[in-house]
């Protein structure tokens, strides 16, 4: 009661990039400066129980990497986000649920190619979190002959 209120972020949204997840909002309309914001995540498996995420507590930056926090790759999350200065703060803002394993945006691969005189070897790096590198993850590789639309899969 009597609390002061900051503006709430906005745009507050679970982004599926290079493999990560991402929780990522703008500053609210008129945001002071000092502003610090805080994330926490809920999964479909418990509703109404949101997680606190050590690493995004009290931040000056707009973006939270949730990867490594999601408890089951295979069950929707979703992320929320409240501003923070002394003793006043935002409401919090709800993102989206997502998925990790269906939703993650895989990144391309650097690829290493060495020719040989009967053979071409491919070498591939994915930047993987350390929390995924053990999922399976398998790509598709089709070679063809320059100037040549005939792919070999």
């Amino acid at each position: 009661p009597g609390q002061a209120k900051l503006p709430a972020p906005q745009n507050v949204t679970l982004l599926s990039k290079d493999f990560d997840m991402i929780l990522t909002w703008a500053p609210g309309e008129g945001s002071p400066a000092g502003v610090t914001y805080t994330v926490r995540y809920e999964s479909q498996q418990r509703l109404n129980k949101w997680m606190k995420v050590p690493h995004c507590k009290n931040i000056p930056r707009t973006s939270c990497n949730l990867t490594c926090e999601l408890p089951n790759y295979f069950v929707k999350t979703r992320g929320r986000v409240k501003a923070v200065l002394g003793h006043c703060q935002s409401p919090w803002v709800e993102s989206q649920f997502k998925e990790y394993h269906l939703d993650v945006e895989l990144a391309s691969p650097v690829l290493n190619v060495r020719v040989e005189e009967d053979s071409i070897q491919v070498n591939t790096f994915f930047p993987l979190a350390s929390c995924v590198q053990n999922l399976l993850w398998m790509y598709d590789l089709d070679l063809w002959e320059a100037g040549s639309e005939d792919k070999v899969s």
